[in-house]
């Protein structure tokens, strides 16, 4: 499915065609020119068509089912909830922070908006887990917007996939873990699910699985980030390394500019033994922060495997510098990465896909 949407002043004009992957063929394109007041209903409309156009792969009851159900009638809110989606898919912290911006602001136009709240609770949970704020205030909040999402809409699946992120990621209760995320997975086969499970598979020891479900998931949608991301996390973990730089690579072929894709990169040929480059890698996802004290965590690494002894050490200072002045950030994950690269040589990767 491939399609454009352009807008002027109230009025939309979405193009959308079909297309067989397996041999190029146009099955269907139209273009639909609606006022912009009634975007959930072209919204259906389409893919409406789109199934029947499909309808020989496709139950007699799912034919009678509503594809659409839209989830506010308020289109400054929709609009809003749209835009964090965007900031929300570029996986930085600082875009992840614009993404709540607008996800709550959304809220605040439409208090029972359920997709604005579960997705600020996945946004606070990236935030929590990646040490851009405390843990227990960020998942405090993962928790209340993913219960009253639940109790507001509970056929929402992003409501049980951030309820389960705040337990495997804060709580440690796997079973509860579990359950949502595989409820969230029951409802709607949601990436981001698939993702925090593939995790839950490495902690507790079914590495293949956790490559599995990523496996499945990049074949359902292969131009998530998010997705290839937990593949190439996966494969690491595993001991893949070939596996996780391809896929590494397949992510920067299509997001040139994305930071994390950057140091999957580096993380994978470091891996591979060749810490001179990826320390090249590093130092130019560090100047793409444009922050002296920030994204210092895997040159570090680098210099440490590097025998730079001194080097390391200071980033650990800088490091140390950011979080006086910053707080709010936990830097326990970066500090134990470089420790570790200082000291015995143990294997790293697993801090490397809390990153």
């Amino acid at each position: 499915m491939e399609g454009s949407v352009r807008k002027a002043g109230n009025r939309v004009r979405i193009t959308a065609q079909l297309i067989n992957t397996s041999d190029g063929y146009h099955v269907w394109s139209e273009n639909f020119d609606r006022d912009i007041t009634d975007i959930f209903e072209v919204q259906d409309e389409i893919s409406s068509i789109i199934v029947n156009k499909c309808r020989v792969n496709l139950s007699a009851k799912e034919h009678e089912e509503k594809i659409l159900k839209a989830p506010t009638q308020n289109l400054d809110a929709y609009t809003l909830y749209l835009k964090g989606l965007h900031f929300y898919n570029k996986i930085t912290p600082k875009n992840v922070k614009k993404a709540i911006e607008f996800f709550e602001n959304a809220i605040a136009l439409e208090p029972a908006y359920a997709q604005a709240m579960t997705m600020a609770a996945q946004a606070y949970a990236f935030l929590g887990a990646t040490g851009q704020m405390q843990p227990g205030e960020a998942f405090a909040v993962v928790h209340k917007y993913s219960d009253k999402a639940i109790h507001l809409d509970g056929s929402l699946s992003e409501g049980y996939t951030a309820k389960g992120s705040a337990y495997l990621l804060y709580d440690w209760k796997w079973k509860e873990a579990f359950e949502s995320l595989s409820k969230a997975i029951e409802l709607n086969p949601v990436f981001d699910a698939h993702q925090l499970l593939s995790f839950y598979y490495r902690i507790t020891g079914r590495k293949n699985e956790a490559v599995d479900i990523m496996k499945k998931a990049l074949k359902a949608d292969p131009l998530s980030p998010i997705v290839n991301k937990a593949l190439t996390d996966a494969y690491m973990i595993t001991g893949r390394t070939d596996d996780a730089l391809k896929q590494a690579e397949s992510l920067l072929d299509m997001h040139p500019q994305m930071r994390i894709a950057m140091e999957l990169k580096g993380w994978c040929i470091g891996a591979k033994g060749d810490w001179k480059k990826a320390l090249e890698i590093f130092e130019e996802v560090h100047r793409s922060v444009k922050h002296p004290l920030k994204g210092l965590a895997p040159m570090a690494c680098a210099y440490a495997k590097l025998g730079e002894r001194e080097k390391a050490l200071e980033c650990i200072r800088k490091i140390e510098q950011w979080q006086a002045e910053e707080p709010g950030v936990v830097v326990d994950a970066d500090l134990a990465m470089i420790w570790i690269s200082l000291g015995n040589g143990q294997s790293i990767s697993s801090f490397i896909s809390m990153r």
